[in-house]
């Protein structure tokens, strides 16, 4: 799960990246590029924020899913074990008899 908290930084700091590159290219002057930059780290901050609580919640419901199946399993290969069992003992009394 650590991994899911570093998406939000990751994403602002790449889009900050992209930002700042594209502004210099087109020649922003700083007093353009800040408040600009600011604006963008903020968003996509928010932005990478919101996605992750989206991904973490996905990702959790995904895992209770699975716990559901697994313990659902587990009942079911108990039931068939009591199954056999009450068949091997009408078996044997069977053949006691």
């Amino acid at each position: 799960m650590k991994k899911n908290r570093l998406f939000a930084p990751f994403l602002m700091l790449l889009a900050g990246a992209v930002a700042s590159l594209m502004m210099y290219r087109f020649h922003y002057s700083m007093k353009e590029m800040l408040p600009i930059l600011l604006a963008v780290l903020l968003l996509f901050y928010v932005a990478g924020s919101f996605i992750q609580v989206k991904v973490s919640a996905f990702i959790s419901q995904i895992r209770e899913a699975e716990e559901r199946e697994r313990i659902a399993l587990e009942q079911e290969a108990a039931r068939q074990e009591e199954a056999s069992a009450d068949q091997v003992e009408e078996a044997t009394e069977d053949e006691a008899e």
